[in-house]
C-alpha cells in the first residue's frame, strides 16, 4: 500500500477554496445566459462590481484592485462603454486621467447579475447556520485584509 503524507492545512485550504470557487463559477455560466443579454461575461461583471464601488475611478485605480493587467481592462472598458454599461469622463484635476463610473443601465445590469449571484452562493452555503455564515464571512475578511489587494 502506498504511504501518503497527511494534506497540510494551506493545500487544505486551497483545495476548499478552489472548489467552492469553482462551484460558483459552474452555476454563473449556466444562468448567466438570461441575464447576461449584453454578452459581457463573468469579467465584465466583475468589473462592474468593483467599478460600483470605488466609482468614479481611473483604470489603474480598477486594474490594481482586480489584480489585473490594465491593458486587459482597457479593452474591456471599451466594451463595457460600447455596450452602455460605464461612462468615461475626464478627470477634473488631472486632464491626463480618465475617470470611469457605472451608468444607469449598468446598474440595471449588475443588480441582475448580483441577484442571480446571491442566489447561487445562497444554495452553495445553505448548509451553512447564521453564526457559521456570518463566522465565514469574518474569516474571509481576515484573510483577504491581511494579504493586501489581488496581485500585490
Amino acid at each position: 500500500q502506498e504511504f501518503r503524507a497527511p494534506m497540510s492545512e494551506n493545500k487544505q485550504i486551497a483545495q476548499q477554496l478552489d472548489q467552492v470557487m469553482r462551484k460558483i463559477d459552474a452555476q454563473m455560466h449556466r444562468r448567466m445566459p438570461s441575464v447576461d443579454t449584453r454578452r459581457i461575461g463573468p469579467i465584465g461583471a466583475i468589473m462592474l462590481m468593483h467599478l460600483e464601488g470605488a466609482e468614479p475611478c481611473s483604470i489603474n485605480t480598477l486594474a490594481q484592485a482586480m489584480g489585473r493587467d490594465k491593458s486587459q481592462l482597457t479593452r474591456l472598458v471599451r466594451n463595457l462603454e460600447a455596450r452602455g454599461l460605464i461612462l468615461r469622463r475626464e478627470s477634473p484635476t488631472d486632464g491626463r486621467v480618465t475617470l470611469l463610473s457605472v451608468s444607469e443601465e449598468g446598474h440595471r445590469f449588475l443588480a441582475r447579475v448580483v441577484r442571480v449571484l446571491e442566489e447561487v452562493v445562497a444554495e452553495i452555503a445553505d448548509p451553512l447556520g447564521p453564526e457559521e455564515k456570518a463566522q465565514l464571512i469574518a474569516l474571509l475578511k481576515a484573510v483577504n485584509a491581511a494579504s493586501g489587494p489581488p496581485g500585490a
